[in-house]
């Protein structure tokens, strides 16, 4: 996920023609993007940070037992890992 911090991140309206975008402290509204994406293509052109969300789900229990969101790059290592691959 892009975003400014854990709590705000990057999510479109996609019945909005206009392409309405806002922020979001819940992940399930943010907008998702694989590995690419998000690090090659999303950080460096709108100027956010790589979050990741990381959930661990008990299939017996069929409940999450943990759910994290976590920084995985800044927009400036980002376009350096860009610029050296």
């Amino acid at each position: 996920m892009l975003g400014k911090n854990e709590k705000e991140l990057l999510a479109d309206d996609e019945y909005d023609s206009e392409g309405g975008r806002w922020f979001t402290d819940n992940p399930i509204m943010a907008n998702e993007y694989n590995y690419q994406q998000a690090v090659v293509e999303g950080s460096e052109k709108e100027e956010l940070d790589v979050y990741m969300w990381e959930v661990t789900y008990d299939t017996e229990q069929k409940k999450i037992i943990k759910e994290e969101i976590w920084l995985q790059f800044t927009i400036e290592e980002a376009i350096k890992w860009k610029r050296e691959h």
